[in-house]
C-alpha cells in the first residue's frame, strides 16, 4: 500500500512478457514502464518489444517483431491491481525469401485493460505478475506479393480483434 507521507513517488519496472495475437503465434520479449504513483492511482508509459516465435505465417518463411508504446492508468489496491490503457505501436515483417514479399511494417492501435497482482519485497522493491487482454482497434495486414491477377493480394495474415499479453517484472518505486 502507498505511503501517505510520501504523496508522489516515481517508479521504473522490466519485465517479461510473453503475448498472443499481437504477432503471428505466440511472442515474447520485454517492457520497460516509467511512471508516477499517489495514494493508490498511478499513471505510467510503457514500452514493449516482442519478437514472434512462429518462423513462418501462410509458408512465408519470415521473422515478425512488435514495438509497442502503452499508457497506462492503474487502480492500486493492497496486492491487486487493475488498469486501463491504450497502445499505438508497429509490427515489422521481415521475409526470408524477398522474391515472394518485401520488408513490411504496419501500424497497430489498440486499448484493454490489464490485472495483476504486485508483492513487496522491500520498501522500494516489489515483484509483479498481470495478464491484459486488448482489443485491436487498427489491426496489422501481412500481404503476399501478388502476381498482378488479384488487386489486392489475399491477406496471409491479420492480428484478431482481440489480443493478450501475461507478465511477470521487478518495480523500483522512489
Amino acid at each position: 500500500m502507498a505511503d501517505p507521507s510520501r504523496p508522489l513517488r516515481f517508479e521504473a519496472g522490466l519485465g517479461a512478457t510473453v503475448g498472443l495475437g499481437i504477432t503471428p503465434g505466440i511472442a515474447a520479449g520485454t517492457t520497460l514502464a516509467l511512471g508516477v504513483r499517489w495514494s493508490d492511482w498511478s499513471v505510467a508509459v510503457e514500452g514493449r518489444g516482442l519478437v514472434s516465435l512462429a518462423p513462418e505465417v501462410a509458408d512465408i518463411d519470415i521473422s515478425t517483431t512488435a514495438f509497442t508504446v502503452a499508457t497506462v492508468a492503474c487502480r492500486r489496491g493492497h496486492l491487486m491491481f487493475g488498469c486501463g490503457l491504450g497502445t499505438v505501436g508497429a509490427v515489422r515483417f521481415v521475409p526470408q525469401d524477398p522474391w515472394n514479399m518485401r520488408v513490411r511494417t504496419k501500424a497497430l492501435f489498440g486499448i484493454g485493460a490489464r490485472l495483476g497482482s504486485a508483492w513487496p519485497l522491500s520498501d522500494t522493491w516489489s515483484v509483479h505478475g498481470q495478464v491484459e487482454a486488448i482489443w485491436i482497434v487498427e489491426d496489422a495486414l501481412l500481404r503476399r506479393q501478388g502476381d498482378g491477377s488479384e488487386t489486392p493480394a489475399p491477406p496471409s495474415w491479420s492480428s484478431p480483434p482481440l489480443a493478450a499479453a501475461l507478465g511477470l517484472g521487478l518495480t523500483a518505486t522512489y
